[in-house]
């Protein structure tokens, strides 16, 4: 298990970007606002956390989980525990591919890279720091890759290896993952870096303009300028990770299958997901489809800004996500509506019982170890504490819980409709859900 030391650190880095996290509703100004939670850590947002000392992990040793048979129910997929992994002192060795079906609510049966590229859009003026999660080749040895928010606020992942190069069983199926308003890129690592170890190539950018330094210090753009650039980033980076891929030179080459390209994003990112497929004008802005996209998977999204027809306009395989006690895009209508309205098919909406818009991130790690550093302002613990309430009190699903079904769900989606894995259909089937804290409708 991460030691002490790593769990502060990450809760360090990570406190702010939930701190920023999208909670969505519509203001008098037309812009994407706060609702509860948000709008009353405001004030407090305007402080940086200091920088946290203490030990790294030289390496990382991520475990093996044992493959597993597609359940009949969901009874499986509901004991089914979440991955856990060790951290090493010193180099380690990836695990091998699947022979049979690994279980897609823990990590898979693949090690894990990450790289951190810069790209620019030139057309755009426009740098986005992208990082890229990728399945590395057995027997890779490497050291953790570290997620830096700012100098001194960082920590080692127990699952990535830093720059380790990539697997030779590519090309993969790619996934750009889009986080929420006042976010960062690797917000949801739980989710990308699962995803990458059953196979995909994961990249996500810092939506600039959007991101966690921007709404902090100041910087942000407005709800119409993010609302068009956010699918044209998605458009970018495919653009540049198919460049790269073709590249024999570059590191990433001949890694990623150019046909088989999806989409997963939360919140605000849930709606850049659906706007990337269906096209979206704003304020007279026209963004145009992104055909090349095969599928998407969309968590707690924000979709009140998109009009009927964007919506109808949505029209390959798609997950909707969503929490049931989820205050800041609830339910109805921001999952009602968009099912009701899109086409693609087949499409699933999975509703998780009493989990809330923040149970789709680490929240309750960070009011679990804010408490515990030294010198942390009382106003930022209290701050979290308001996050935390849509997503880890008692009343509402264990955040465990709330992992192990997000990722359960959108890796098995993505290996089914996506990567076109046999077997994986199963784990999502309405029909074998016996247990109260997950609905799954289908339709097709």
């Amino acid at each position: 298990m991460p030691t002490p030391a790593h769990r502060i650190r990450r809760t360090a880095t990570l406190l702010v970007l939930a701190l920023g996290a999208f909670a969505c509703s519509s203001d008098d100004e037309g812009a994407v606002g706060t609702t509860g939670a948000a709008a009353a850590t405001d004030s407090a947002l305007t402080t940086v956390i200091a920088p946290i000392a203490g030990d790294t992990a030289t390496a990382v040793a991520p475990s093996t989980e044992p493959t597993a048979t597609a359940p009949a129910t969901s009874e499986m997929v509901a004991t089914t525990e979440p991955a856990t992994t060790e951290p090493a002192t010193t180099a380690v060795e990836t695990s091998s591919p699947p022979v049979e079906l690994a279980s897609p609510g823990a990590l898979g049966p693949y090690g894990v890279g990450r790289t951190t590229v810069t790209m620019t859009d030139e057309t755009r003026a426009r740098p986005l720091t992208v990082d890229v999660w990728y399945p590395i080749a057995p027997g890779t040895v490497g050291v953790p890759s570290i997620y830096s928010f700012a100098p001194g606020i960082e920590f080692p992942s127990t699952v990535a290896l830093a720059d380790a190069p990539v697997g030779g069983g590519g090309p993969y199926p790619l996934v750009v993952y889009s986080h929420g308003s006042g976010g960062v890129r690797y917000v949801a690592s739980f989710f990308t870096e699962a995803l990458a170890s059953h196979g995909f190539v994961v990249a996500a950018p810092d939506h600039a303009g959007n991101t966690a330094t921007e709404v902090l210090l100041g910087g942000a753009a407005t709800f119409e300028v993010n609302a068009v650039n956010r699918p044209l980033d998605v458009t970018f980076v495919i653009d540049e990770l198919l460049a790269k891929a073709a590249d024999p030179a570059d590191a990433l080459a001949e890694s990623i299958d150019a046909r088989r390209i999806g989409v997963a994003g939360h919140s605000f990112g849930g709606y850049t997901a659906l706007a990337g497929v269906s096209g979206v004008t704003v304020d007279g802005t026209a963004v145009p489809a992104e055909t090349r996209i095969g599928a998407i998977v969309a968590m707690a999204p924000a979709t009140e800004r998109l009009t009927d027809a964007e919506l109808a306009a949505v029209d390959v395989p798609a997950m909707l996500m969503v929490g049931t006690a989820d205050r800041s895009t609830p339910v109805d209508p921001n999952v009602t509506r968009s099912w009701a309205l899109m086409q693609g098919t087949p499409r699933y909406r999975v509703e998780l019982a009493d989990a809330g818009h923040q149970s789709f991130t680490d929240v309750c790690q960070y009011q679990r170890d804010l408490p515990t550093l030294p010198a942390v302002p009382q106003f930022l613990i209290d701050a979290v504490d308001v996050y935390a309430l849509e997503a880890c009190g008692p009343e509402l699903m264990p955040i465990a819980r709330a992992h192990e079904l997000t990722n359960t769900y959108a890796i098995s989606f993505f290996l089914a409709e996506l990567a076109g894995a046999p077997g994986y259909a199963a784990f999502i089937d309405p029909a074998a859900v016996t247990t109260p804290d997950v609905t799954v409708q289908r339709d097709d």
